[in-house]
């Protein structure tokens, strides 16, 4: 088991109340909104692409009837974002809203019909967006009322379904709400489960992404996390497990003795486990299920992957303090971490992370160079957003249940 300190949608979180709103961020930094991993290690920072600083004020606010996000707070449970526009579910008109960024006007909305219940965020993957729907069909006379999970892509642009697919599921599970874990060119990842302890067993299942024939689905499979050739769950029995893409073999399994695995997407090729009974957090290989990654007394949250090949992940160390880790996707080396009592330097407080910077806050928004950790610009305007993609930064407000959207001040957002 390879230490991170030699090689550099949930649990309690074991760290102090001030390293909340480091959760604040977006697990799936990268996609920009949802699921398909850019090739790892295919660019180097480039100063030109990401925003380096944000105006006083909002460019636009959004605000819709879309779920409430997990206990994380992650805005990537809101929304998928674009390069132009914001998808979010609607629980009241059950379907899909686009919203435009420049102004947060609706682009579209697609409403699904017998649609009973939404989950988190759509996902976003070319110029694709697919949401999962929880849908009712109403019994009459003996008849009881029919459960499934409709799964429906449509062009990112216009709102054009593009195709729909259903997914029977036992009446037991109508309490359980389904939402598209990942998508990518290949494959589209659905899950539904209940949140928390439940006598009703999850069902996952897995589709082509470009005509959405249903590849397996699993009734004991709490699908987490999705890579090219393996979709990695949590089994009935709390063991993690990888299966093929291709065909739904289970390819691995291990007890990793972590009590209540939380287990999310820290970047491709990865999966992040977490548990309350853990020593640390692992990044584990999703391929193989082998460890690749042990965070020792290191308590970590999350991690957010830039697109391109680092992912930053924040959390506690062994003393409470907060911490910030840079790793390589490619090779798990971790390439610095903070805090540093060398240098005088604290960890700051973890937002965001696109094509290689960090947004953080430390004494006031901020921004670092994802593969040195050295300061990039000590004030980038008043917000540290908590979504970004190159034209664009993204707060989102928990208590408002809106989301603020700052052009950058660069003027970079392509119109």
């Amino acid at each position: 088991m390879k230490s991170m300190d030699s090689a550099n949608g949930r649990n309690t979180v074991r760290c102090p109340l001030r390293l909340v709103s480091v959760v604040l961020t977006i697990l799936f930094a990268v996609s920009g909104c949802g699921g398909e991993h850019p090739p790892s290690g295919s660019k180097a920072a480039d100063p030109k692409a990401p925003p380096e600083a944000f105006p006083q004020d909002p460019t636009a606010t959004i605000q819709g009837d879309w779920p409430s996000p997990g206990t994380e707070h992650d805005p990537a449970d809101v929304v998928a974002l674009g390069a132009r526009l914001a998808y979010a579910y609607d629980q009241d008109d059950v379907g899909i809203t686009a919203f435009r960024l420049d102004s947060g006007d609706v682009a579209w909305h697609t409403t699904i019909p017998e649609g009973s219940s939404v989950a988190q965020a759509p996902r976003l993957t070319g110029n694709m967006v697919i949401g999962a729907f929880a849908t009712t069909k109403s019994g009459s006379g003996t008849y009881a009322d029919r459960h499934g999970i409709s799964v429906i892509a449509m062009e990112a642009g216009t709102g054009k379904t593009l195709w729909t697919r259903e997914i029977a599921t036992d009446n037991a599970a109508g309490a359980a709400v389904p939402h598209v874990v990942e998508a990518d060119a290949r494959h589209v990842l659905v899950a539904s489960y209940e949140q928390g302890y439940s006598e009703t067993p999850p069902l996952s299942a897995l589709l082509d992404t470009r005509t959405g024939r249903v590849i397996w689905t699993d009734a004991d499979f709490k699908a987490v996390d999705l890579e090219e050739s393996v979709a990695v769950g949590i089994r009935d029995d709390g063991d993690l497990a990888g299966k093929s893409t291709s065909d739904g073999k289970q390819q691995w399994k291990r007890d990793l003795q972590l009590g209540e695995i939380r287990a999310t997407d820290p970047g491709p090729g990865l999966t992040f486990a977490d548990g309350t009974a853990a020593g640390g957090t692992l990044l584990i290989d999703a391929a193989t299920g082998t460890t690749r990654l042990d965070s020792g007394d290191t308590s970590l949250l999350g991690c957010r992957y830039d697109g391109w090949n680092t992912t930053i992940c924040a959390g506690a160390d062994g003393s409470g303090n907060a911490a910030a880790w840079a790793v390589d996707v490619r090779t798990s080396d971790v390439l610095w971490r903070l805090p540093d009592t060398s240098t005088n330097r604290v960890a700051p407080e973890i937002t965001s992370a696109w094509h290689g910077v960090v947004y953080a806050q430390a004494d006031q928004a901020m921004t670092l160079d994802i593969r040195t950790g050295k300061d990039l610009r000590t004030s980038v305007g008043p917000i540290s957003p908590t979504m970004v993609n190159d034209g664009y930064g993204l707060i989102y407000d928990d208590s408002a249940r809106t989301i603020d959207v700052y052009r950058a001040a660069d003027g970079s957002a392509s119109d």
